[in-house]
């Protein structure tokens, strides 16, 4: 069948482990699917398949399994003939719901407590404990029949998973999932009070006769649970994330990040001594049955790749270059969605508006918070910090073809670390070779020969995708000082000042400068006939002076007498010109003392220092004779 007509089934392990000839059948038919699909299965596996309180089975069947199951609830003689064969098996286990206090104790001391694996390292490996108060399911195993291994049954089972776990079933009959809840343990206790057989009659009758557990007789249920019931007819548990650990290979990568959208979070550093495979754990988060934010995710997606990069040239250096650039992820895709919407700036979230631009726009900060980048989009001071100037022309000469590839060798793992780590910006892109080459020689100090055998491509091949990968970052970062720069002078609130002052002087000025020119010449002519027309006195006796002089400072050196005076004089005088010259009366008043010479006054001085001193002396002889008669 197509799968997307198959359907899948919750397992009842009551059912399941009952004994009963049909429930044989298919757990015989099951475990022999779990044996095909894995190279390592005991006993174990079995005893935690049929009592481990945490763990589900759940198994992918076609369009006509439910009729069938019907035929073999009426029909009990061809039972083992009519089971619906196995598509697919899914085993998960839930997982997580632990105590603050419990998780702080046991990393404190370096221990951890069995089970809850992916609870507990993500704690561990981030440094959260609030991880370990989220609940969630890890699915243990995933088993397709071999027939149809590849077909899309594998990728069916985890999308109906996935649907359940996030609450999207909904039962068309219109019963409640409580109320099913309710009737499935009042028929499984009617049936414990009405079965007979020996394995639960017998515990009461062997402790009166003192008989042995091994002695009892194991016989089929008379009254059983449904073995098989679908997804929408069952509670649904209240999770916050599905996530899955297994042994990494290209393939199991592709399915678990293409195929069920899961994020890599954890890659282990030191490879398993069987299979020589690094444990990794995935998860995807459970947005509506969640109760918690889920910016989690991204951060922790964001710093896992961050370490991943890191690791890759020592830890990781001799994993293929097509596994390491695919855990590096799609720079533009995966995470892409939130960094456009988030934006660059982090005070840009609303109460209102789109709930999931709000969300990615949180998640953004978050991703802030723990990986310590500023923004999205590379700047011109991060971009001098990781390449000088001279590194930059050493570039762009690369990238001419002016020099050879060693000249910039140095540089690869600076750009490696840049395009990796989103900074280009969401807009820019490698093509999957070009990153492949970044890669592996930026990040896993890999040689252009290793490279070369790796991606099974000529080695004038792989230069020349080279020389193009470096030739577009150039481009890039060229672009990144251009536009800085022109911010700059042409940009932001200066640019903006600048024209608001033009708008105010053009709705000012409405004329031409010689416009403006021959006006103020007219005013100024205009002031100077009125300053011809009035005068002022200037405080001398028989001058005169316009109001624009009126210092007297100045004035001292203006000649007196009026213009009269002055003719008068130069004609009676018959004044030539020759070194002649004119004089008038003077019209100021002299004082009636005369001046007294220089002797008069060096006399008058002394005679007055001579009788201050007199006086001085008479006073000191009076102070003495007052002490004398004193005593």
């Amino acid at each position: 069948p197509a799968p997307a007509e198959c359907e899948l089934y919750h397992v009842n392990r009551d059912a399941l482990f009952s004994y009963h000839r049909l429930s044989e059948s298919f757990l015989q038919k099951l475990w022999s699917l779990y044996t095909s699909a894995h190279y390592k299965n005991t006993p174990n596996d079995l005893q935690m398949l049929s009592d481990a309180p945490a763990h589900n089975v759940f198994v992918l069947l076609g369009p006509t399994a439910e009729s069938s199951s019907n035929n073999n609830n009426k029909n009990n003689s061809n039972e083992g003939d009519q089971l619906p064969d196995i598509l697919a098996i899914v085993q998960t286990s839930l997982e997580g719901k632990l105590s603050r206090k419990t998780i702080q104790a046991q990393l404190a001391r370096g221990h951890r407590s069995a089970g809850d694996l992916i609870p507990w390292t993500m704690s561990q490996q981030f440094g959260d404990n609030n991880f370990a108060q989220l609940s969630g399911a890890r699915v243990v195993r995933v088993a397709v029949h071999p027939a149809v291994q590849g077909m899309g049954y594998g990728s069916r089972a985890m999308e109906l998973l996935y649907r359940y776990y996030n609450g999207e079933m909904i039962d068309l009959s219109g019963g409640d999932a409580s109320e099913s809840d309710e009737e499935e343990e009042n028929n499984s206790s009617s049936s414990d009070e009405d079965d007979e057989t020996p394995s639960e009659s017998e515990p009461e009758e062997a402790a009166k006769s003192k008989a042995l557990i091994h002695r009892e007789a194991l016989k089929p249920r008379k009254k059983l649970p449904p073995l098989l019931l679908p997804l929408s007819a069952l509670p649904t548990p209240r999770l916050d994330w599905l996530g899955t650990s297994f042994g990494l290979t290209p393939a199991l990568h592709n399915f678990w990040q293409q195929k069920v959208g899961m994020t890599l979070l954890y890659l282990r550093q030191t490879a398993n001594e069987l299979t020589g495979e690094h444990s990794a754990i995935m998860i995807r988060a459970l947005p509506r049955r969640s109760g918690w934010d889920d910016a989690w995710l991204p951060a922790f997606g964001v710093d896992a790749r961050r370490r991943i990069g890191r690791l890759l040239g020592c830890a990781f250096r001799h994993m293929d270059v097509s596994l390491a650039v695919n855990l590096m992820g799609d720079v533009t895709g995966g995470f892409g969605a939130w960094m456009k919407n988030g934006g660059d700036k982090e005070d840009e979230i609303d109460d209102v508006g789109n709930n999931e631009v709000n969300m990615d726009k949180h998640a953004l900060r978050e991703v802030k918070k723990r990986s310590g980048t500023q923004s999205t989009k590379l700047t011109s001071s991060e971009l001098h910090y990781h390449l000088t100037p001279h590194d930059l022309q050493r570039l762009e000469l690369y990238s001419r073809n002016l020099c050879d590839h060693h000249l910039v060798s140095d540089l690869i793992p600076s750009l490696s670390q840049l395009y990796f780590t989103s900074r280009m910006g969401p807009n820019f892109r490698l093509s999957s070779v070009q990153a492949a080459l970044l890669c592996g020689m930026g990040l896993q100090f890999k040689s252009v020969e290793e490279l070369t055998s790796e991606l099974g491509l000529p080695i004038n091949q792989v230069l020349a995708m080279f020389n193009k990968a470096v030739k577009k970052m150039s481009l890039a970062f060229n672009q990144i000082l251009v536009d800085e720069e022109s911010e700059g002078l042409l940009g932001g609130d200066a640019i903006k000042e600048a024209e608001s002052k033009m708008q105010r002087i053009q709705d000012l000025v409405g004329q031409t400068l010689e416009e403006d020119a021959a006006e103020g010449a007219v005013e100024a002519m205009e002031a100077l006939k009125r300053g011809n027309e009035t005068h002022a006195d200037s405080g001398v006796t028989g001058t005169r002076m316009t109001p624009e002089i009126s210092d007297p400072e100045i004035m001292k050196y203006a000649l007196k007498g009026t213009d009269e005076e002055w003719a008068d004089a130069i004609k009676k005088k018959n004044f030539s010109g020759n070194g002649e010259t004119v004089q008038i009366k003077s019209k100021q008043v002299r004082s009636s003392k005369k001046r007294k010479s220089g002797e008069e006054l060096m006399e008058s001085i002394l005679n007055d220092e001579k009788n201050r001193l007199g006086k001085q002396d008479k006073g000191g002889k009076k102070k003495s004779s007052k002490k004398k008669s004193r005593k």
